[in-house]
Order: structure tokens, then sequence, then C-alpha cells
């Protein structure tokens, strides 16, 4: 809970305040070398330096005066007198910036306005008030707070599992793309900047809130402020010549050096220098003078070198601001990162758009659907629309019909199945149903709680007319299970079919125009057939395969090449779509070693004709983008009558090396990474390791570390698939915990769901820490027993949260 607030809090406050941030860091970056870049512009400025090296003496402070005020008729307040040319000497006289008088401290010369001055003047301006006055001042300060949030909150969101490792904490995945890399970028430099952001803004304060400089002041030990009303010791009238004497009496050299005295304001006050002989520590470290302006007495005399820490820290508060407190170095980094408070403003925005960017595209499908008044039609009700979907395919169907639907002038509302009951369902009385079956007749992981909890009701509805679109895939034995099974409860409730339930095989067309004739029949109105996209099969060239388990007595497991078309894209987690060819009548000498050798494919004894194709075969893909191919993990399945599979077959036997495949990327949204900075439990068994390599794989490309696999297969000499791999991710940190289970090992069967029980005080724990589940594998054992033993450690009710909120994936078959 925490986490999130922090989340929104922080990318609010970036996409707002962030864009003042962005203008106080370019422009105090501009400020950074202020100095240097008006004494290249002014050669002026440029003489004194040169005065200065040659070891020539500043004028008496009284000469100067005599020759810079010539002619003035306003009161002069400050003197800053800098025979080191390092900044421009300057007179003030009351009246503001119009009435500062630039000088040489050796001729004591008025110099022309300084070229550059108004443009720096300007930039200050916007830096300290935005050129808003008091109002921009309020403003700029409170940005100075919002960047300490910044410092704190991302330090937060991104403290990383495995916190020892520098390269987590400091290196940039510049091999990412995308918002992976945005936010490698974002998080990466905020982390490098961090530390100099907070000094930037805790000094920056001193400059913005009175009540801050107070706190401070007491916090270090400063002077306190005089007590308004307090009895004040009162001076005589100025004699310049005395105050000249008295400084140079205690301060000797200083006609080589930096004064900044400031005269009474008012009668009666006394007068203060801020002096810098020689080389200080820093450029700020100043010594401090109180004066009778009258005899030039000095009252009192701090060096900075003797100051007490608080003290220092006081006087250095523009030095620590401006990164002079620690030399040229400082400075630079000081400009760099003040400059780069636009990189967070523009990466903090485009991680932003991409966010809501992917939220469109999740209701790309997805329609405003206003109420639509329908009088010839069950007095206008609604018709429900109730989804179940495990890769999308069902719910783009659900807001394709809806938006059919109200075209054709009907009111239309739709919900995932999961927040439909009873009383919705009365209230509708026209329901349709889309819905996949996952698997062997599984419901979609976001569906068993409606199973479970609606299915098993007896709620009485004779009033309801539904439909059932069904969804799935016939070279499944309990094809449209799911469907079958919601068919079954409506029918039990009393519920009146508007017409026969519709199958569609792997988005079969005709089927889905059939459901569009049923509609149209029933409506009375033209329906359009929900449109459905399917993107073309590509050339995928054969590069190459190995065996990855030689030896297994539990069938042959090859890891197999393809080299993507151009343009081919694909997460971790994604599903690559494979259409076999035909393996020859007589088997020919395979194009790399296999174990068997048998006549024909299985799926194909008879040989079918050339005109119709074998059916698709889909593959977890088990490596990512940057691998630059798509790499599946394929068991070559065999019968007992001879033949292999047809897909497994010509990918790991008959296909040769360099042969084009057709295939395509399918999208499997529900698999992808659900947050990059949460933890992994992947679980999974035999060739199930494809999809967990894969977000392995990108775990480690983004620095991800600290994630838990378990994992199954019958021997660990064998059918240790990528042990290797494995065994260097957990060395290098990115997967904390490893708990194989090799059932043949021993003499009782042990399998991950056991593993699972075992760590359940682990597990439970992991889960309070945000992390989400992957399970990849067979649905039958593995993928049933582990979703058994997850109920019976965290709940019916968790589990079914977790579905809800993204952090249980399944990629299972």
């Amino acid at each position: 809970m925490l986490k999130n607030v922090l989340f929104q809090l922080h990318w609010f406050l970036g996409i707002t305040a962030g864009s003042v941030l962005a203008i106080m860091g370019i422009t105090g970056a501009t400020l950074a070398f202020q100095d240097e870049i008006l004494r290249s512009m002014n050669p002026s400025l440029e003489h004194v330096v040169h005065r200065h090296e040659a070891g020539e003496h500043a004028l008496p402070l009284t000469e100067i005066v005599a020759r810079v005020g010539e002619g003035e008729t306003r009161a002069l307040q400050r003197v800053r007198m800098d025979a080191t040319g390092i900044r421009p000497s300057v007179a003030r006289y009351e009246g503001g910036r119009t009435h500062w008088r630039y000088f040489d401290p050796y001729t004591g010369q008025r110099l022309a306005e300084l070229k550059g001055e108004p443009f720096f003047e300007f930039v200050e301006n916007l830096h300290r008030r935005l050129a808003a006055g008091d109002t921009g001042r309020a403003v700029t300060g409170a940005c100075a707070i919002t960047l300490v949030f910044f410092c704190l909150s991302g330090l937060y969101l991104r403290w990383p599992r495995r916190w020892r490792s520098l390269h987590t904490w400091f290196a940039i995945a510049w091999r990412r793309d995308g918002r992976s890399f945005l936010w490698s970028l974002h998080s990466v430099v905020g982390t490098w900047v961090m530390v100099v952001y907070l000094v930037i803004a805790l000094t920056g304060l001193w400059w913005s809130y009175s009540w801050y400089r107070t706190a401070v002041t007491a916090l270090l030990g400063g002077t306190a402020e005089r007590v308004a009303g307090a009895p004040k010791q009162r001076f005589g009238t100025l004699d310049l010549a005395r105050l000249q004497a008295g400084l140079a009496q205690t301060v000797p050299g200083l006609d080589g050096g930096y004064l900044d005295l400031r005269l009474p304001g008012k009668p009666g006050q006394s007068a203060s220098a801020r002096v810098q002989v020689g080389d200080g520590q820093h450029d700020r470290a100043y010594d401090s003078l109180e004066l009778d302006p009258a005899t030039g007495a000095v009252l009192s005399h701090e060096t900075y070198a003797d100051m007490p820490a608080g003290r220092k820290v006081l006087a250095s508060l523009f030095a620590l601001h401006s990164g002079s407190f620690f030399g040229l170095p400082g400075r630079v980094i000081v400009m760099i990162s003040a400059g780069g408070m636009s990189l967070f403003f523009v990466t903090g925005w485009m991680l932003y758009l991409d966010r809501r960017r992917k939220k469109r595209e999740a209701r790309a499908s997805r329609l405003q659907l206003e109420p639509v008044a329908h009088p010839d039609l069950h007095d206008g009700r609604p018709w429900l629309i109730a989804f179940a979907s495990q890769s999308g395919f069902a719910e783009q169907l659900a807001w394709r019909t809806a938006g059919q639907l109200q075209a054709a002038g009907l009111p239309v509302q739709v919900h995932p199945v999961a927040r439909v009951d009873s009383g919705m369902l009365a209230e509708a009385r026209q329901a349709l149903f889309v819905l996949s079956t996952f698997g062997e007749g599984e419901a979609p992981d976001a569906a068993r709680a409606f199973e479970r909890k609606t299915l098993t009701r007896a709620n009485h509805l004779p009033d309801l007319a539904y439909a059932v679109l069904a969804l799935g895939d016939r070279q499944y034995a309990q094809f449209c299970g799911f469907a079958r099974r919601v068919e079954s409860w409506l029918e039990g409730i009393g519920a009146t079919a508007l017409f026969p339930t519709v199958d569609v095989d792997r988005a079969d067309p005709q089927a889905l125009a059939t459901w569009q004739h049923h509609l149209a029949s029933v409506t009375g109105n033209p329906i359009g057939a929900p449109r459905v996209e399917t993107p073309a099969m590509q050339d995928w060239v054969l590069g190459g395969r190995t065996r990855l388990n030689p030896g297994s007595a539990a069938g042959e497991v090859w890891k197999v090449s393809l080299l993507p078309p151009a343009g081919a894209h694909w997460r971790a987690g994604d599903i690559l779509e494979v259409h076999p060819g035909h393996g020859p009548a007589p088997l020919q000498a395979p194009s790399l070693p296999v174990a068997h050798a048998q006549p024909m494919l299985l799926d194909d004894p008879a040989h079918p004709p050339a005109h119709e194709p074998p059916p698709i075969r889909d593959y977890s893909i088990a490596s990512i983008a940057a691998d630059g191919a798509v790499e599946l993990v394929v068991r070559l399945t065999t019968a007992p009558e001879g033949g292999y599979g047809l897909g497994s077959g010509w990918l790991c036997v008959h296909a040769p090396p360099g042969l084009p495949i057709k295939a395509r990327v399918r999208n499997n949204d529900n698999f992808h990474r659900h947050a990059p900075t949460a933890p992994m439990i992947l679980i999974g068994n035999g060739t199930g390791i494809a999809g967990l390599r894969s977000l392995l794989r990108e775990a480690k490309a983004e620095g991800s570390h600290g994630h838990w696999l378990i994992y199954g297969e019958r021997t660990r000499r064998h059918d240790h698939l990528f042990a290797d791999e494995l065994d260097a991710w957990k060395a290098e940190g990115y997967l904390a915990r490893i708990d194989l289970a090799f059932s043949r090992d021993q003499a009782e069967r042990v399998y991950v769901q056991h593993k699972l029980l075992a760590a359940s005080d682990e597990l439970i724990v992991w889960m309070a820490r945000g992390a989400t589940l992957y399970v990849c594998g067979s649905v039958v054992g593995m993928a049933s027993g582990v979703d058994a033993a997850l109920r019976g450690i965290l709940g019916e009710d968790a589990v079914d949260d977790l579905v809800a909120g993204g952090r249980y994936r399944r990629d299972v078959y």
C-alpha cells in the first residue's frame, strides 16, 4: 500500500513540479560558470587577473570609492572588491542593480556595462523566482522540497533486492529498449545524482523560507537573529578612512585578496565585512568581521578556519549549493547534475505516456457504450456481454460484439465473468457469454473464482435469455470444456438459449460468421461479424538445434533456434505459432543426430494432400529479442506404433538447418512480467523451462536480481536442462534461490508442488514482499498440483486476488 501511494505521488509530482525543477536545473547549470563566462566576454575583467598574477596591489578603498562614486548622488551600500579578478568588482548604490558600478580595483576606473550581465541577471531571477517575484520564490521553494521527496521516494521505489551489488545500483542497461530502457535510465541516473540533489535542495531552501533559515541556524549553532526591541549599541558616523585602516591592520594583504564590505544602512549601525586572503579551503571560505564605522575598531573577528563545524556549514551554504565547496570537480558535477534535471522530467513523462499508451492498448477493443433506448426489445434493458479470456482474444471479441450490437441500436454492458452474479443476470434479461477454455477444459485463470463461487449456486432465472460463444482448440480432448460447464449451469437455473452454442476452433472465421448470423436473426438487426486480425505467417530460418538431455529416458528435448524475419519482435513470455511441414514418407537420414528413426509423422499417418496445411503448433519462447533468435525447447514426441509428433518431428528431425519455417509471434500478455522491480517465483517442469528462462533472461538484461526458481524433471544426471546457465545466475544473484525436484532420483516421487509445500513459510514471506508467481509447463499434474498447493498455503480468496491483480500468471498446456 505504501509503495503504491509513493509511486502515485512520485509520478504525479514528477509531471507537475518536474517542469519547474527542469527550469531550475537548466538555469542553475547555466550559472555554474558565470564568472568565467563573463571574464571571457569582457577583456577588462581578464586584465584584472593579469595584474593580480603580476603581483600588483589594488588601490586603497577610499581612493576607489572616490573615483567610482564621482558624480553619484545616491548612498553607497556595499563594495565588493576582488583583487584576484575571479569575480567582477562592484560598488552598489541605492536603487537596485541599475545603480551598480563595476570597476577595476587597480585603477578605480569604471567599467562599461558588462557583456552578458543582463542575460545572467535574467537567468538568476528565473532560477530563484521564476521571474515571478515572491510568488515564484514560493513555487521554487516548494519544488525544492519536492526534490527532496523525489530523492527519498525514488530510493525506496527502486531499492533492489540485491542491494549490495554495485552493478545493480549504478549500471545502466544500455541494451534494453522501450520502457525498460527508460526506467533503467531514470532510476540509475537518479541514483548517481541523488546525494547531489539532496545537497542542492537542502541548501537551496535557505533562500526560500525564513523559517528554514531560523531552524537550520539553530540546528548548526549559528548566531541567533537579534530580537526585535532588544537594546542596540549605536555607533558614530561613517569614516571610510578609519574603517579601511582597521581592516588593513586586522587583515594584512587585503589589497591582493577579496573584500565584501557592507556599510551601515542606517545611522548608528555597525559595518560588516567578509574577507579572503590567499587560497582558502574553497571560494566562499570567508573570514567575518564586524567593525565600528566611525573608528574602524574591530568589534568581532571570526576566521573560517576557527569556526566550529556547524558555523562552517552555514558559511559554506552557497559553496555547497554551487559545488565550489569541492573545487572545480564539485562545480562540474553540480552543473551536470543540475542540467540533468530535465532528463528526469523527460523520461518521467515518457514513462507516464508509455503507461497511458499501454492502458489505451489494453482498452483498444473496448468502446464507450452509451445507453441506447430500444422499446421493442425487453423494455430497453441492456444486453449483458460477459467474457472469460486467457490471452485477451475473448475480451476483444466481447467488446467488438458489444460495439456491433450498439451500432444496431441495442443497449449493452460488458463485464468479465468474474464480476457477473445472479443479480446482474436477472437485471440484464439477455446475456451473451464469450468464453475461452484453457488447456484441458479449464476455466481461464481470471474466471476460476466465478466457476468456484457462482456456478455452484442454483438461483432460478427463468426470464434470462442467453447465448454462448465458446472459444477453444480441438486438439484438446475437452474442447470448450469451460463453456460447456457454463452452458449446463445456465440450463440448470432455467435460462433459455437464444440459439445453439457456437464453437470456435482457433479463431475460425466461419464460426464467427455463424455467431453474427444468429445474433442478427434474434435481434432483427443486421450485425457485422467481429473482425479478427491475425498476423500473417512469416519465414523464420532454422538456425540449428541442440539436444539438451542426452541419455535421458524421458524423451529427447531439443533447443531449436529460429532466426527472425525483418521487423519481428517478441517479449519474454510470448508464444511462437509454428506451421509444421510434412515429413517424408520413408524417413531419410535426419539432418541432425537423433536417437530414433521412424517412418512417419505421428499426426500424419496417411500423408494428407499438400493443399491441406498441417495445424499450427504453439511453443513457449525461451529467449528474448536481444538474443537475436527465437529459441524453443521442444520435446520430441513418439508413439508406440511409430512416428514423430507433427510439430516436434518437423522442428527436431525433418526440417534441415537453413530451411524457412512458417511461424509468427503471438502476444501472451498474461505471461509477461508483472512489474520490473517485483521478485519472481518461477515454477515449472519439463519443457516449461522455456517460458521461465525467457523471463529470467529478461530480468538479467534489466539487472533485476533476487528471483526464485522451482523446477522439476526426471533425473539430475540427464534432465537438468540449462544447468550451467542456472548455476551462473544463482552465483550472480539473479536467482536468489533454486529448488529442484528430480522425481526419479529417489524411491518416493518428488514434484515441484512438494517443494512448494515444503517452503510454504518462505512463500508467504515472498508474497508479502510483492512477488509474482509464474507457472509454465504441463497443466495436468504439475500446474494443477501447484495451484492446489498455493490454495492450501495462501487460501482460496488470496489466490483469486493474486489472479485478479496479475500476480499469478500461467503458461501451461
